[in-house]
């Protein structure tokens, strides 16, 4: 994995993406805070460990709304 971080943050976005669901939502911690006061309804996933990342990551769901 390249060190800068658009690889980075393209690699963890693939391996969220990975853990998800059809019709199914997943947001790291750093989206869940840059939408605080936004009224979206979070679900506290818990720690994940993902392939290529030293320390686990905290996913979220957002739920699924048709609209």
């Amino acid at each position: 994995m390249e060190q800068d971080l658009f690889g980075a943050s393209a690699q963890l976005a693939r391996r969220i993406c990975d853990h998800a669901e059809a019709r199914q939502i997943l947001a790291a911690n750093v989206v869940r805070e840059l939408a605080a006061g936004k009224q979206f309804l979070f679900a506290d996933l818990g720690e994940t460990e993902l392939r290529g990342f030293e320390d686990p990551v905290t996913l979220w769901e957002l739920p699924w709304q048709d609209g």
